[in-house]
């Protein structure tokens, strides 16, 4: 089992099934995807047929159902069924998840069965926001993307960032995209299943450094590789919008427009503004900086929606830092730090990646929550100390939640999303980094079989050396 429920009751006996199953179950649950994945959770061996009722219950048998009074759902495991009982759609499909993490396959009269262990849960998450932030590369494949974000709605995450590097063809500059780039009706699909997964889209578009919507390290850029008229709107370098001019804002406004239109009504937008080489921290500039992101904080705010940024470029590095977490802290002095976070909206909330703090606490953290900030800490997979103390930061701060970012590690990083998942829902996770290997690649298996196919299995497609 991935997860370790805050409040377990063990009990004597255990359920056993296969073959056809009749549930009584909220709407929310009578869904395509949930079938699929009883099957695929039950290893081939069950159907789920469901009978709709208004409550936010999943019965099967006849189990008592607990109400959740002091926790976000129940579960009730008998000799004679089971009960799931939660406070909302979202927390019943959360209690749905931890129902099924609990199948376990048993041999019976010759042909498999399920064995569910007799308990009683009250669980609910320690940290309320769960994000994971995934990048879709021009050398993503869509079934990739498919997978991940059903493997996401498995990990009981709350919110999924989608950045498109180059890969979403937009309507008001086709150069945003490249030519094998993914049309808008194909992906929509993902985003109403990740809906249905009690998942919400948060879109995401680089809105000051990173406009190449390619990695620095190899030299592409999206949009002056194919049309190099298209300069003025970059710096010299081509790394970052030139946001002074009016053309680009009004460019930036119909990318915002365009992605809410296919991501629906999010409650946040990503719009980056990390690593903006080359920025002269005049006050001009920072006034210039800091007026063009409270004006996209205040248009969003009419839309109900908060924006995130990335932090990086507001921060100083102190020299009381503890010396062994490397952070990142593009500000030249303290004076500017002050400056630029007196002057942003503080509806904007920031994400606070410092991806080489290996020890707790992640003090950056701090800093914006200090002067009014709402703050995510921001684990990726440099190790499993930098994800523990990024997630610890969160919990024991009381921080808004936190962001856990894939960029183009996942090939070897995959297991690290499950380890931030486990870790923010639970107050005190045992799970160790070989064990989520191993879990990563079971869960995998039932969210999407790769049906035979060796290049969908697992998480990386090949085993011996790198190919795209």
């Amino acid at each position: 089992m991935i997860f370790n429920p805050q409040n377990l009751t063990k009990k004597e006996g255990s359920f056993i099934f296969s073959g056809e199953i009749k549930a009584s179950a909220h709407p929310c649950l009578n869904k395509d995807i949930f079938k699929e994945f009883w099957h695929n959770f039950t290893f081939q061996s069950s159907e789920l047929n469901v009978d709709v009722t208004d409550r936010y219950i999943f019965s099967v048998g006849n189990a008592e159902q607990i109400s959740p009074e002091d926790c976000d759902y129940t579960i009730n495991i008998e000799k004679t069924g089971f009960s799931v009982c939660a406070k909302s759609e979202k927390k019943l499909i959360q209690g749905f998840m931890t129902l099924l993490d609990r199948f376990k396959a048993i041999d019976c009269d010759e042909k498999t069965a399920i064995e569910a262990e007799c308990c009683q849960i009250k669980d609910s998450a320690c940290l309320k926001t769960r994000m994971i932030h995934y990048c879709i590369f021009p050398e993503t494949e869509l079934w990739e993307l498919k997978r991940f974000v059903r493997f996401c709605g498995a990990l009981k995450y709350t919110h999924v960032i989608l950045e498109f590097w180059g890969m979403l063809k937009y309507d008001c500059l086709k150069e945003l995209s490249w030519s094998h780039g993914f049309t808008k009706d194909e992906i929509r699909p993902i985003i109403r299943e990740a809906n249905e997964l009690g998942l919400e889209i948060i879109p995401m578009f680089n809105h000051w450094g990173h406009a190449s919507a390619g990695r620095v390290i190899h030299g592409k850029h999206v949009v002056l590789d194919q049309n190099p008229s298209l300069q003025t709107y970059f710096s010299e370098d081509g790394w970052c919008w030139d946001i002074s001019k009016p053309k680009v804002r009004a460019l930036l406004r119909s990318i915002r427009v365009e992605l809410i239109e296919l991501c629906g009504d999010s409650s946040y937008f990503h719009v980056g503004c990390d690593e903006a080489y080359n920025f002269e921290f005049t006050k001009e500039n920072m006034d210039f900086i800091c007026d063009f992101l409270n004006e996209i904080c205040a248009e969003m705010k009419d839309k109900n929606c908060r924006i995130i940024a990335w932090g990086d470029m507001f921060l100083y590095r102190y020299d009381s830092y503890d010396p062994a977490n490397k952070y990142t802290c593009n500000a030249p002095s303290p004076e500017v730090e002050k400056y630029l976070l007196n002057r942003l909206d503080k509806n904007i909330i920031i994400a606070d990646w410092q991806y080489d703090a290996k020890h707790f606490p992640v003090e950056t953290s701090s800093v914006f929550q200090n002067v009014g900030f709402d703050c995510l800490t921001c684990p990726w997979d440099r190790g499993f100390d930098e994800l523990i103390s990024c997630v610890k930061t969160a919990k024991q701060q009381k921080l808004m939640g936190v962001m856990h970012t894939t960029w183009h590690t996942l090939s070897s990083g995959t297991h690290f999303a499950l380890l931030t998942a486990v870790n923010s829902f639970e107050a005190d996770c045992q799970l160790k980094r070989t064990q989520s290997r191993t879990y990563s690649a079971s869960l995998m298996r039932k969210v999407m079989p790769s049906k035979g196919d060796y290049l969908r299995a697992g998480w990386s497609k090949y085993q011996i050396g790198f190919k795209w």
